[in-house]
């Protein structure tokens, strides 16, 4: 992630470059120090725009659950009209394109998978709450493959595991992979993910 412009109003930078550092060093790596170094102004001078680490980081979760959300609502009102087959798949695709932004990507699995000890309820509390909004909107997607009848035997809560599933394999592929390599992935399983949903008996 580039250094966010000097332009740019302080509270700003100081919130672009902390997601940048706790994404990469975690939360135990990461100083208050060298986060008022990189944003260039003293550490006591911190304080003028964030109550302390804790706070720092739950703001970023916040932040970051606010753009997955967005991703999310924009995929859904963008192909409102469009039939199930179509939706889902751009929806595995929007919500792929908002891990491969570099800092966000890696701060969300780090906070997913590694919740700070002291935050971890915190954590855990706003994922909660952001699952099931996501919960939400996946069950206006399976009643709408049951009334398009392409999955009629299918249960909600397996249409809901089966899409976690597939989210957490390819975010952690977005990982190790190239861009390029990464969205050749998604296009290559798509076809096989379909049909099992098609296929399945609850």
């Amino acid at each position: 992630m580039s250094t966010p412009p000097a332009s740019q109003p302080t509270v700003e930078r100081v919130y672009d470059i902390a997601l940048s550092l706790f994404a990469r060093h975690g939360y135990d790596g990461m100083s208050l120090s060298q986060l008022a170094s990189e944003v260039g102004i003293q550490k006591p001078s911190l304080y003028n725009h964030i109550d302390s680490k804790q706070a720092l980081f739950m703001a970023l979760v916040e932040r970051v659950e606010g753009a997955l959300f967005d991703a999310l609502d924009a995929s859904l009102a963008r192909h409102a009209g469009a039939d199930v087959h179509t939706r889902l798949f751009e929806l595995v695709c929007d919500m792929s394109r908002f891990i491969l932004v570099e800092a966000q990507g890696v701060f969300y699995k780090r906070y997913l998978l590694f919740p700070p000890e002291p935050l971890a309820a915190d954590v855990r509390a706003v994922t909660g709450r952001g699952e099931a909004r996501i919960n939400a909107a996946l069950h206006e997607i399976y009643i709408q493959g049951q009334r398009e009848e392409v999955w009629p035997d299918l249960g909600e809560r397996g249409f809901l595991d089966a899409f976690y599933c597939l989210m957490d394999g390819l975010f952690s592929e977005r990982f190790m992979y190239s861009v390029d390599e990464y969205d050749r992935r998604v296009a290559s399983i798509w076809p096989i993910f379909w049909s099992g949903l098609t296929a399945a008996r609850d």
